[in-house]
């Protein structure tokens, strides 16, 4: 089911800034991390398999779906990406060579460390090369698995990052909600009470 790559045990030096998902992706390829698979079913399959593939502790692996059953090759869903201190480590830009407590001391002094960037306004960045509009939105072009067999329906976004303005005040929250598609223009997602995009919605 999984395919497994060698494991790179030299010292891994923290990626550069500025690194994209797929860049993301080589480094835990090279670290022995990623399994392809190709031909999954977004119809509970790829989420019976990244089920699996989660237990298996230090022998997980981040997970690429590719050639999803319906959909074009290069439309690719993955998943199972922070199962190990490794992949942890090279998301964070840390060393990819600590061990769990070594990681979590390291972890700890970056978190009483923090230093804060000041945002950048620009007028163009990557994120906005490819925008739909009115009539050309379809949310089924993605290949959403549904993830569980009970499930209502296919979820777009598990551990994403959602976007709420306070209606009255103007400022922005970031949440984690899971969010399911509808139809082909409309997302449904669900808030815990008391959460401030929950507040914002009732607004």
């Amino acid at each position: 089911m999984e395919a497994e790559a060698t494991i790179t045990e030299e010292y891994a030096k923290p990626a550069v800034e500025g690194r994209d998902l797929r860049g993301w992706i080589d480094e835990v390829e090279k670290l022995g991390e990623l399994a392809r698979i190709n031909g999954a079913d977004w119809d509970v399959e790829i989420g019976a398999i990244t089920e699996l593939g989660h237990h298996r502790g230090e022998k997980s692996r981040a997970i690429l779906f590719d050639q999803i059953k319906g959909y074009p090759a290069g439309y690719r869903v993955l998943s199972n990406t922070l199962n190990t201190v490794k992949r942890i480590a090279t998301t964070l830009h840390m060393d990819t060579n600590y061990t769990r407590l070594e990681f979590v001391k390291d972890i700890k002094r970056h978190i009483t460390e923090v230093s804060y960037i000041k945002p950048e306004v620009v007028k163009d960045a990557p994120v906005m090369e490819n925008v739909f509009e009115g009539k050309d939105i379809d949310m089924w072009k993605f290949p959403t698995p549904k993830w569980h067999e009970l499930d209502g329906g296919r979820y777009i976004g598990t551990g994403s990052i959602d976007i709420t303005v306070e209606p009255d005040e103007g400022w922005v929250n970031l949440g984690t909600y899971r969010v399911m598609i509808q139809n082909e223009d409309t997302l449904g997602f669900y808030i815990s009470p008391g959460k401030q995009g929950r507040i914002m919605r009732e607004k």
